[in-house]
């Protein structure tokens, strides 16, 4: 059972932050090579007021189909089909793009390592003290380990996805940029999460 343990707590430790890590550089120099094209002299980015090279950002709203763990649950059951309220498109430009993609990443990074720093770092100098591992601390330090993989995971999936690396960064955004606008009533899709809808 301790060797069990210790395999598991090495995976999630070491394999889950050395994977993110290696995604992460990935998806980086992917989305370093992606650039947008010129904007048309109307056209200027949503969030930044630039005009400088980018793309067309596109989301789809639906009604608001609740909590997302109801949302969750009856999607895995049975998947309704949501109908389209509305679409729109805005400008986006790579600069804006890359910044919230990099902002994602980072996060995502910053949830793994936690817990190797506290599995390698932090228990080793205060077991001398008497002090040993917290079943609680480390239960929660696994759960946001295995978040941010997948986060990085998802971030790196989503850059192969669309035209260019940087199509799903433009929609969420353009998402961020107009949800306050058009309130909380609403579920936002980006033109990927889209496939239930019709």
């Amino acid at each position: 059972m301790n060797l069990i343990l210790t395999i598991i707590r090495g995976l999630i430790a070491i394999v889950a932050p050395a994977a993110a890590l290696a995604l992460t550089v990935l998806t980086i120099l992917r989305l370093r090579k992606a650039a947008g094209i010129a904007p048309e002299k109307s056209q200027v980015c949503l969030r930044c007021g630039s005009t400088g090279p980018g793309d067309e950002g596109v989301f789809h709203y639906t009604e608001s189909v609740g909590n997302p763990r109801e949302r969750a649950a009856a999607n895995q059951i049975n998947p309704a089909e949501t109908p389209i309220l509305g679409s729109e498109t805005h400008f986006v430009c790579d600069q804006c793009a890359r910044r919230f993609a990099w902002n994602e990443l980072v996060q995502g990074v910053l949830l793994v390592l936690p817990y190797p720093l506290y599995l390698y770092v932090i228990i080793p100098i205060f077991a001398k003290g008497g002090i040993y591992a917290n079943f609680l601390i480390e239960t929660l330090l696994v759960v946001l380990s295995i978040a941010g993989a997948m986060t990085v995971f998802d971030l790196n999936r989503a850059s192969l996805k669309g035209p260019t690396p940087l199509a799903d960064a433009r929609d969420h955004v353009a998402i961020n940029e107009r949800k306050s606008a058009l309130g909380k009533k609403f579920s936002y899709y980006t033109r990927f999460g889209a496939s239930h809808l019709r």
